[in-house]
C-alpha cells in the first residue's frame, strides 16, 4: 500500500521512484521486441549474465 504523507497526499518520491521503475520495465521491452535486451546501449558489448539476473532492467554492464 502507497505511503501517505501527514496531509494525506502521496508521497512524491514514492511516486517518482514508481515511474522511474516503469520507464525502466518499458525500456526493458522494448529492447526486447528490438532484439537488443543483452546488449550494452552505449558499447554494443553484451551484457554480463550475472548482472543482468540481479539487474533486469540494467542498459549498460557498468
Amino acid at each position: 500500500m502507497a505511503e501517505t504523507t501527514s496531509n494525506g497526499n502521496l508521497d512524491t518520491a514514492l511516486i517518482d521512484a514508481i515511474e522511474l521503475d516503469l520507464n525502466g520495465v518499458d525500456a526493458a521491452m522494448e529492447r526486447l521486441e528490438k532484439g537488443t535486451y543483452f546488449t550494452d546501449e552505449v558499447t554494443g558489448a553484451p551484457l554480463e549474465t550475472n548482472f543482468l539476473i540481479s539487474n533486469p532492467l540494467a542498459r549498460r554492464n557498468s
